[in-house]
């Protein structure tokens, strides 16, 4: 603080007071945010949040100098301080409030500049995992050359954050979304404010700022007061735009669009957005350079890689010709052991890249990589590369990895998309360095989010779950699925897809992972995890894999926790379908049909072995006959294995089965 001296006081809000300040040294003009905190532990945790801020580099999002936390003598309080770029030309609510004042109604032109940038702003910070929740005109600020810079977020603003309610936003409650009273806020929470700050744009003519805030109330409580007074916006302002705003303005959240959603299926909003966007008004110049010499050199009846190649090299902004050069390439690389150079699938990113709200070219970009990423695995193993990116193939690093997870990101309504990159990333997680780079990306979360946006798909479902299981091999890995509700996501599939095998498959073979960390016995029981892993055995029990997975994860389960054993063997608490079963008789029908598969014989008699651990329960592995049925029979067929031996006789000793001679 000791680099600053305050100006004056410029606002008070739900999280802070705002100063104007200078810089001692060099005297220029910034804002500093002082957002009070309650202890230093909730200082230091403000501070990181704060931090986050700082990834927002963005010609229409406001620039972050510097944050630092101090002591304030006088008001005997922690703070966290934010510094901020200062914008002379004032905000948003200082253009609508003199078109208020002059009763005239603001420029549909204008209107339509401001929420292209406002949007464009948005889109930007929602893919980087942020949300604003505190938008309004007066942190929408004007730039010198008059575009907008939206600013001021709240510290709380991290998505993982928000979604929780760990912080609650006590200011301005006029462009609040309803549903924030009781639940968390999330992009749609944005997307109300923005529908607010449009319907106070359209009605300068009308209403001041007081009204404004009447008239938003009675929206809350009577969403049919909306359409009344659009009669009279539809005196000054297009169709388009009033069904733009009753799209955002939607009461129920489910039904309202993201950001990314209302640019994608509304084509008077895509105008605007790509009217302004800052990266799209370089392309089109490049479109145009491009169109005048545009050939098509796919007409022939089979062009080459290399022809493919070219022609998207040269084309990359002419969305259509990319498609084409894309789906080309989706055949070609089909047939058995295409390679593609580093530089091709360095060109197949920055295509995807360039024209990321393309969703049949997001598509065909994953299919190539996933036609390709099988031949680099097939060449890893012939010359035993157990870790792929040490060949130094880009696919197993950051430029072709994260353009994945936008396109997930991006389009996450496409479920043909997200099964093919939920494939891709399951694929390269085989690496090691690829799954935890995939991890650090966002990677996923976004599986995650596909399996609940997508979770009556069994084939999706199946997927991201085997995605989920290689992924957290990786510690790290394991430590962000678990907070990103994975345990929960997993199950979830398992109830709804009771049927499919291989749903079932994959999802106990997740569970056996995610079960290694300990903070997951917080939840298992809740969720009833045990019985969905009998459920599974018994309706899959045909199935060695499933069989050997889910008595690998109860395996984990109950070696740690006495409680998931007890369910074991009663299945109390268990779900409809395991209801009033035991499970140790399940088990035992599956080794029946097994006792031959040496995989699954070891998964089960180390359950064993593990529930022969608690004494207590040991009286009812007797009456179960255990012993006669399992543990014998095992220790005579596999007597010269090992691994299979180890925990057959260890559970016999505990039961005092004697060996057979």
């Amino acid at each position: 603080m000791e680099n600053y001296r305050i100006l004056e006081r410029i606002g008070k809000g739900g999280q802070g007071s705002v100063h104007l300040v200078d810089h001692r040294e060099d005297g220029n003009r910034s804002v500093l945010k002082k957002v009070e905190c309650h202890d230093e532990s909730e200082a230091n945790k403000a501070f990181k949040e704060a931090m986050a801020l700082r990834q927002l580099q963005h010609p229409y999002v406001c620039g972050y100098k510097e944050f630092f936390v101090m002591w304030d003598k006088e008001e005997s309080s922690m703070f966290v301080c934010i510094v901020m770029d200062y914008y002379s030309k004032g905000d948003l609510k200082k253009i609508i409030q003199q078109y208020q004042k002059d009763k005239q109604p603001m420029e549909e032109e204008v209107v339509k500049r401001y929420l292209g940038e406002i949007l464009e702003a948005l889109i930007f910070v929602h893919r980087k995992g942020v949300i604003h929740r505190d938008l309004k005109p007066s942190n929408i600020f004007i730039q010198d050359n008059d575009s907008i810079c939206l600013g001021d977020f709240g510290v709380a603003t991290i998505m993982g954050d928000a979604k929780t309610c760990t912080r609650n936003t006590v200011g301005t409650t006029n462009y609040m979304a309803p549903e924030v009273q009781n639940n968390p806020y999330d992009e749609r929470s944005d997307m109300w404010a923005l529908g607010c700050i449009l319907f106070e744009m359209t009605t300068t003519a009308m209403f001041d700022g007081v009204m404004v805030a009447t008239k938003l109330k009675e929206v809350k409580d009577d969403p049919g007061v909306l359409e009344e007074i659009f009669e009279d916006v539809a005196k000054h302002f297009s169709g388009d735009l009033i069904t733009a705003i009753r799209q955002m303005l939607k009461y129920n959240p489910t039904r309202r669009p993201t950001a990314e959603q209302l640019v994608e299926k509304c084509a008077y909003i895509k105008k605007c957005v790509e009217a302004r966007d800052s990266s799209m008004l370089e392309k089109r110049r490049r479109q145009a350079q491009t169109e005048e010499k545009k050939i098509d050199p796919l007409t022939s009846e089979s062009p080459g890689i290399l022809v493919v190649l070219e022609h998207i090299a040269n084309m990359i902004d002419n969305e259509d010709c990319v498609k084409d050069g894309m789906e080309h390439l989706v055949e070609l690389t089909k047939q058995d052991g295409v390679l593609l150079e580093e530089n091709s699938k360095r060109l197949i990113a920055a295509a995807m890249r360039n024209n990321i709200n393309n969703k049949t070219i997001q598509i065909a970009g994953c299919n190539v990589f996933n036609n390709v990423i099988v031949s680099v695995l097939e060449i890893c193993a012939r010359f035993g590369k157990a870790e792929p990116a040490q060949t130094g193939d880009v696919l197993f690093t950051s430029e072709i990895i994260s353009v994945i997870i936008l396109a997930m990101k991006t389009h996450p309504s496409c479920s043909e998309l997200q099964q093919t990159a939920a494939a891709i990333l399951m694929a390269l997680s085989a690496d090691n360095r690829a799954g935890e780079l995939i991890g650090s990306l966002g990677g996923i979360a976004q599986i995650l989010c596909a399996m609940r946006t997508h979770l009556q798909n069994p084939e999706l479902c199946a997927t991201c779950c085997s995605a989920i299981w290689s992924l957290t091999v990786n510690e790290n890995n394991l430590q962000t699925a678990y907070d990103s509700q994975a345990l929960e996501t997993i199950c979830s599939a398992m109830k709804t897809h009771p049927a499919s095998q291989e749903v079932a498959d994959a999802a106990c073979a997740a569970l056996f992972s995610l079960c290694l960390d300990e903070k997951s016995f917080d939840v298992v029981n809740d969720l009833d995890t045990v019985g969905l892993l009998l459920s599974a055995i018994e309706t899959h029990d045909k199935s060695a894999k499933v069989v050997k997975n889910a008595c690998m994860a109860l395996s984990g389960l109950v070696e740690p926790d006495e409680e998931c054993a007890y369910r074991v063997l009663t299945s109390e608490g268990g779900s409809e379908a395991a209801e009033s079963k035991d499970g140790i008789p399940v088990i035992m029908r599956a080794y029946e049909l097994h006792k031959d598969n040496a995989d699954v014989v070891e998964s089960i008699v180390t359950l064993i072995m593990e529930l022969t651990e608690y004494d207590d329960m040991n009286a009812e592995m007797h009456h179960l006959a255990v012993g006669s049925h399992i543990l014998l029979p095992t220790h005579k067929r596999f007597r010269d294995n090992r691994d299979i031996m180890k925990p057959c006789e260890a559970a016999m000793q505990k039961l005092g089965v004697n060996k057979p001679l």
